[in-house]
């Protein structure tokens, strides 16, 4: 499946136009801040509909409604800004990437996203009270350090979310050396290589 523009994504999604004005919105402010600060890669750009936006909706199927996300590593929003743009849930955004964090705040105001909130600081130092029922994260580091990183930020029904690519099953196959889960692998409409590994009852060995 590939997606061009906003109306093979409209297609594929079947999201609201009110949806693809605040995608086209995000697009815009994407192009005019990657001028000055290296938000994406240039190349990626060329190709934002698929490789961004569809790249991350396409999980809000595992997903649901109405749940609390963790998105780790967020960068320029992907997957989690695109899940608060094109779903009710509310969206925990986390990065350590002060340039980022400005971004993803204008994102939020220019599209006024009462479901987004944003955190400027390393994971390792945040102390949220509630735990999260979503945790979520793309190209951010390897499976393990994933694991690591965001199990303390998790309960015993938390589903883990997580974007990889041709590097998955050997990222996998490490992973379980020391921790034990039930992992379900779905391949990614947005690219042959990629992978959304869906992991639960995820427990340090």
């Amino acid at each position: 499946m590939f997606c061009k523009t906003e109306h093979d994504f409209k297609k594929i999604t079947n999201v609201s136009y009110g949806t693809i004005k605040k995608l086209n919105k995000y697009l815009t402010l994407l192009n005019k801040w990657q001028l000055k600060f290296n938000l994406v890669s240039h190349k990626s750009l060329n190709n934002t509909w698929n490789r961004h936006f569809l790249d991350s909706f396409q999980i809000l199927k595992y997903i649901g409604k109405n749940k609390k996300i963790l998105d780790f590593g967020s960068g320029a929003g992907f997957p989690g800004m695109i899940c608060g743009i094109c779903s009710s849930n509310d969206v925990c955004l986390v990065d350590s990437n002060k340039k980022k964090i400005l971004f993803l705040n204008e994102i939020k105001k220019k599209l006024n996203l009462n479901n987004v909130f944003i955190y400027h600081a390393r994971i390792e130092n945040l102390s949220f009270k509630n735990k999260f029922e979503v945790i979520c994260a793309r190209a951010v580091t390897s499976l393990e350090n994933l694991m690591d990183f965001t199990i303390a930020f998790s309960n015993a029904s938390t589903k883990f979310i997580f974007l990889k690519g041709k590097s998955a099953h050997k990222e996998i196959s490490l992973s379980q050396k020391n921790w034990f889960f039930n992992l379900k692998c779905e391949k990614s409409i947005t690219s042959n290589e990629g992978k959304i590994l869906i992991f639960k009852n995820l427990k340090k060995k």
